[in-house]
């Protein structure tokens, strides 16, 4: 008997079953896939947050073994360098929502020093929250890594190219934060967010340097690291060519915000650094060795430069057709519509009498000559009669008019339909999902898509991006109201000026980022100065992590 045979005759003996049998074994059995499927997930969720815990411990004991290794000292107190317990967030770590994030639960990371075996560790624990395992009791699911770093031993792993995207744009003069939503008054811990920037940038610098160390170009040392620059508003302000070692301060310190904002040239520049220039400099300095390529994009807003225009993109839920032949514009988008005449009925005419008559004669006169006359209005039998030698035959005819009935048109419509729905309106195969965009947005995702196909690691961070409300400062270019008024305050009330960043700005800002960011951790939204600084000095960890060799 074939297995089919065998599936066919076991189906049957439990289709004739009444006594509940199979039903409870199909109960059991059903019970017992769910069950197997949510440990499977819940487990699966453990597992990230167990690769996630690793990372952070990596990174952090990284950082303490390279602050003893340049003090020479352990630190005594959280002021002077990392040492004690922490929770994740303290230390600007996140985790997915499976995992819990407040109360005794929550992740933390425990860093040590060992100074008779010279070397760090870092204990990161927590929790995930499971979802269907809890009904085998479990409520919670623990989960640890360790990281053992010694203080001295540094091994360069790879080499590397690093680029600095930074917004120089207008709006970098803006607190950090926004302004009080109910009483306009300017935040008392506001920052300045060009400053914000200025000090975030040289810690990332300061953080690449003292992992790596000095990259003098004169033989003393294995040359690794190469570091640029580009500052832009609505194009390229500020520029510091790639060169080994680090940029330093004063360049920072030289950025002045002005203008709109076109993140799309500094990518275009730096795409030819990390994938034409760059490789053919490490290959002369270290043959044989693929430097590791990173890009850090930062801004506080969405790109301003350029006209809409509609791009086919998947995933945005908007979708467009063109349509013709509409007898009503309802539906239709004033983009692109246009207008034109169609003909219901066409011109009709035919032969119609008009009710005259043409008096119609002709004559000959018996020698072989001819004449025709006519007079009109007269109706009369043909007749034909003989004077002298002329012979007459006369008649008359109606008259006959060309009777037309003019032709009947109508105003038609043709242009874009759009409609917002998860999937295609209908299945007519006309419509396409996209949605309107800048050039500048357009450009910068198209640069990203090819920095991603090139290898190269982007890391965006989204800074000040809160909707609101934010103090505008007083920066250049703005007009002074008298010699009793800061520009920044607005003579008629007394008010500070405020710039608003609406939820539509700043999720079309966030989008940008996220897209350009390699993976999603690689995107980072900094809410104020403090959390900017944290996610700059988590980019350099991170890309010092891939660098310096860790023991572990």
């Amino acid at each position: 008997m074939s297995v089919l045979d065998k599936t066919t005759s076991i189906l049957k003996k439990l289709k004739r079953d009444e006594s509940g049998t199979a039903a409870l074994s199909w109960a059991l059995s059903l019970t017992a896939i769910i069950g197997a499927m949510g440990a499977a997930m819940d487990f699966a969720m453990l597992s990230s947050a167990d690769a996630r815990a690793q990372t952070i411990s990596d990174t952090t004991a990284l950082a303490a073994a390279i602050y003893v290794k340049n003090n020479e000292v352990v630190p005594t107190d959280r002021e002077k360098g990392l040492v004690g317990m922490y929770s994740a967030a303290e230390l600007g770590y996140s985790f997915k929502n499976w995992v819990i994030q407040n109360g005794e639960k929550a992740p933390t990371v425990n860093v040590t020093y060992d100074n008779v075996a010279r070397e760090a560790t870092v204990v990161v624990e927590g929790y995930t929250r499971p979802t269907l395992v809890q009904i085998l009791g479990f409520d919670d699911l623990a989960f640890k890594a360790e990281t053992v770093v010694k203080y001295y031993e540094k091994d360069i792993q790879d080499p590397a190219s690093v680029v600095m995207v930074l917004d120089n744009s207008g709006s970098m003069h803006f607190d950090d934060i926004p302004v009080d939503s109910v009483t306009k008054a300017s935040p008392v811990d506001g920052v300045r967010r060009m400053d914000g920037l200025k000090v975030a940038a040289k810690s990332f610098t300061d953080i690449l340097e003292s992992a790596v160390g000095p990259q003098p170009n004169d033989g003393s040392v294995d040359l690794v690291l190469r570091t640029g620059m580009m500052a832009f508003d609505s194009t390229i302000v500020r520029t510091v060519p790639m060169d080994w070692g680090y940029i330093p301060d004063s360049e920072f310190d030289a950025m002045t915000p002005l203008a709109a904002t076109n993140s799309a040239p500094p990518l275009t520049v730096a795409k030819s650094w990390l994938t034409v220039t760059e490789p053919t400099i490490h290959e002369a300095n270290l043959p044989g060795k693929t430097p590791l390529k990173y890009l850090i994009l930062m801004t506080d807003g969405k790109n301003t430069v350029g006209a809409e225009q509609w791009v086919a993109r998947s995933g945005t839920e908007n979708w467009r057709r063109w349509v013709t032949d509409r007898t009503t514009s309802t539906g239709l988008g004033q983009q692109g519509l246009e207008t034109y005449q169609v003909v219901v009925t066409p011109k009709q005419c035919g032969n119609e009498p008009t009710g005259d008559y043409d008096y119609m004669c002709s004559w000959d006169d018996g020698y072989g000559s001819e004449w025709r006359g006519a007079r009109y209005g007269y109706e009369r039998a043909t007749q034909t009669f003989n004077w002298k030698k002329w012979t007459y035959t006369c008649h008359s005819e109606a008259v006959v008019e060309y009777q037309c009935t003019p032709e009947v048109t109508e105003t038609r419509y043709r242009g874009w339909e759009y409609e917002a729905s998860v999937d295609a309106p209908d299945n007519s195969g006309d419509w396409q999902e996209g949605e309107f965009d800048i050039t500048s947005n357009i450009q910068t995702r198209e640069e990203c898509d090819q920095l991603h196909a090139a290898g190269v690691e982007v890391f965006s961070v989204g800074f000040a991006l809160t909707p609101g409300q934010y103090d505008v400062n007083a920066w250049p270019g703005r007009p002074s109201y008298g010699r009793y008024y800061p520009p920044d305050v607005d003579p008629f009330t007394g008010e500070i000026y405020t710039e608003a960043m609406g939820v539509e700005n700043a999720n079309k800002a966030e989008a940008i980022l996220k897209y350009c960011a390699s993976k999603p951790e690689n995107f980072i939204s900094a809410g104020d100065t403090a959390t900017l600084q944290s996610a700059f000095d988590r980019i350099g960890n991170t890309i010092v992590k891939e660098i310096v060799r860790i023991s572990s």
